[in-house]
């Protein structure tokens, strides 16, 4: 009798697990579920582009804020300085500009008169010269006619010479001028960045930065969690690819709202991940071992999630749940 009650039972128990592989088989031909899954947004990291010290921090820890919403400023005093100077040098340049350029009209009037000087010196050379042939010049005349010739056309190459400084003198001058007009522009740009403000809608971090802290270019000194992007990501086994595609409805639920189910639809299917941790690449990895058992290959699925950002206040990083019909 006992015989046939221990048959009986191991032969009911290997037909649960039998029954359950088959039940577990033919439901994922029908949908997919993951809990390795969590609600996801953008997270802009705020650094200033200029170093100096904070005047002030206006935002707070966990503060809502719009684009373009100022967060800190950086104490403009030494950047309005550098302003100034730069306005006084494209000033300058300018004044420089105008005296070169009246050096042209002097030099050119100066090439006006040697020319005319060398014309008239010439004339009296050809007449000198002519004279000289009839006896009614003396050669010391002669002489004195022709140097005066070579002095005046010495004299116009002299006037060139130098309406060409000029000339060079005022491009100079306009190169100095747009140099200038560069630095002014880099000092009016540096002075605009010393309000540091948010690229986008959305929440700050908890901020590490106070009021008389120094800022540093380049170093992040805030973090905004994006509004503008909610979604979820779900590590999927790799089974399951053959049948997701976007638009699938998705059945969800998260962590910080549980036992609420919210519908949803697949928005991407990653192409590929890394086989790594250390794999170089921007390809996702998504780790293959746990405590206790080690997992198959997972993908990443990034689902949208509808209206529910509209109506319920969302926490990155939060544990959720999917399920996603085929």
């Amino acid at each position: 009798m006992l015989s046939f009650v221990e048959r009986h039972v191991v032969a009911s128990i290997l037909g649960a697990v039998l029954l359950a592989f088959l039940v577990y088989e033919t439901s994922v031909r029908f949908f997919a579920y993951s809990g390795d899954a969590y609600v996801a947004t953008d997270v802009i990291f705020i650094a200033p582009e200029v170093s100096g010290p904070l005047a002030k921090v206006v935002v707070g820890d966990d503060a809502p804020v719009a684009a373009g919403a100022v967060l800190a400023e950086i104490e403009r005093e030494p950047f309005a300085l550098a302003v100034a100077a730069a306005e006084a040098q494209v000033t300058l340049a300018a004044e420089r500009i105008r005296l070169a350029e009246a050096a042209i009209d002097e030099s050119t009037a100066m090439v006006s008169a040697a020319r005319a000087s060398l014309d008239n010196a010439r004339r009296q050379q050809t007449r000198s010269e002519s004279l000289s042939q009839t006896g009614d010049i003396s050669a010391e005349a002669l002489d004195m006619v022709r140097r005066d010739a070579v002095v005046a056309a010495a004299d116009l190459q002299k006037a060139e010479s130098l309406a060409a400084v000029a000339q060079t003198l005022v491009t100079v001058r306009r190169a100095e001028q747009a140099t200038a007009a560069q630095v002014l522009a880099k000092a009016n740009y540096e002075l605009s960045r010393t309000r540091i403000m948010s690229p986008v809608k959305g929440r700050v971090a908890p901020l590490t930065v106070r009021t008389g802290d120094y800022a540093t270019a380049g170093k992040p000194l805030a973090a905004v969690v994006s509004d503008l992007d909610w979604h979820i990501v779900a590590a999927v086994d790799e089974r399951h690819l053959a049948r997701l595609k976007p638009g699938q409805s998705v059945l969800f639920t998260i962590g910080s709202d549980p036992w609420r189910p919210h519908w949803g639809t697949v928005r991407s299917i990653s192409p590929g991940i890394a086989r790594s941790a250390g794999e170089d690449g921007a390809l996702p990895y998504v780790p293959l071992s746990t405590d206790w058992i080690r997992l198959p290959r997972r993908f990443p699925v990034l689902i949208d999630i509808g209206d529910l950002p509209a109506r319920e206040r969302l926490y990155r990083g939060a544990d959720a749940r999917v399920l996603i019909w085929f």
